[in-house]
């Protein structure tokens, strides 16, 4: 018996309408409506990671040894199969906007939801990104081993990274949020950013929605206007500097535990799941110097180094402390 969700249509087309949606520019704004359908039944959450396997099979690297150049027109083939169910997903995707807010851990994620209050810090553990919403009516998603510190109150919206990166999701108030990241500030109202401080103090910023000012070097420097799609990043004294290599390009799926990239050494590709990692993965010297390409679920520590071992033909050698992948 097919199982249905709200109306007439099948749960599983649902579940790859949300998951089209939530990979897309609006999937700031559709969140809640995607949190409250997820917790409405666990044919909801059985369904959506039945879709994300079915991605994550057609997310093939096109320089690994199995599916590189030689299997092009095989894949342009699953593509073609994949967009008239794409197209319809998204179809029925704008029938469902209306099941009220919520709010949930993203799927397939440690932690639950909470709201967060006034001068309260939210953290999330190695491995656990966690969706927060906020009094004042925003979102915050933080990434693995991430810190954000809350003041909330009628006449202040404030908050501080401190540690990891967070998705920002401002909602609309008589007075802007303030955005404190290293030694620079920004505001921002009715938008949506990421942001990022790294171990050396580092911070990237990139606008995905609405408006939004930042000063480098604080409050007293010169505002610069974030454009849409552009990284911003200055050093721990304030001073910009070009957003290079991983920080070029903040993923935009990586709330889902999700990182796409056109190119990439296998090894820096490796080191951005290791921050997921309970048990890092090792790989041989030589093969982390390939360069690869693609869509890849790097939260999922295990599957993802199977994924990796089986497209490049590598060996998986499990120990206490590691994960290691080596040349048979």
């Amino acid at each position: 018996m097919t199982r249905r969700s709200d109306g007439d249509y099948p749960v599983d087309e649902v579940a790859r309408a949300w998951l089209i949606k939530m990979r897309g520019e609006d999937a700031g704004a559709l969140r809640g409506e995607f949190e409250a359908w997820l917790l409405a039944s666990a044919d909801h959450v059985e369904a959506y990671r039945h879709a994300e396997r079915r991605m994550s099979a057609l997310a093939l690297l096109k320089t690994s040894a199995r599916h590189g150049t030689d299997h092009m027109a095989e894949r342009r083939g699953r593509l073609r199969s994949w967009l008239p169910w794409g197209a319809a997903a998204t179809a029925v995707a704008l029938l469902i906007l209306a099941f009220g807010a919520g709010g949930a851990s993203v799927p397939g994620q440690p932690g639950t939801a909470s709201t967060a209050r006034a001068a309260e810090p939210l953290v999330t553990k190695r491995g656990e990104i966690r969706t927060f919403r906020l009094a004042d009516g925003s979102h915050a998603t933080l990434d693995t081993d991430s810190r954000l510190e809350v003041t909330l109150a009628s006449n202040d919206r404030h908050i501080r990274l401190t540690k990891g990166r967070v998705r920002l999701s401002v909602a609309r108030q008589f007075i802007p949020l303030q955005i404190d990241a290293g030694s620079g500030t920004a505001t921002a109202n009715d938008a949506e950013l990421d942001i990022g401080v790294n171990e050396v103090g580092t911070v990237t910023m990139a606008l995905r929605r609405g408006e939004a000012e930042l000063r480098p070097d604080g409050k007293a420097g010169t505002a610069t206007s974030l454009s849409l799609g552009q990284t911003l990043a200055y050093r721990r004294d304030g001073r910009q500097q070009p957003a290079t290599g991983l920080a070029a390009s903040l993923p935009p799926s990586w709330p889902e535990g999700w990182a796409e990239y056109r190119s990439i050494r296998l090894g820096q590709l490796i080191a951005e799941a290791n921050r997921y990692a309970v048990v890092p993965i090792i790989i041989d010297r030589a093969s982390a110097a390939l360069e690869v390409s693609g869509r890849f679920h790097i939260s999922q520590t295990e599957a993802f180094a199977e994924q990796i071992a089986r497209l490049f033909n590598l060996r998986v050698e499990p120990t206490a402390d590691a994960i290691h992948l080596r040349r048979r």
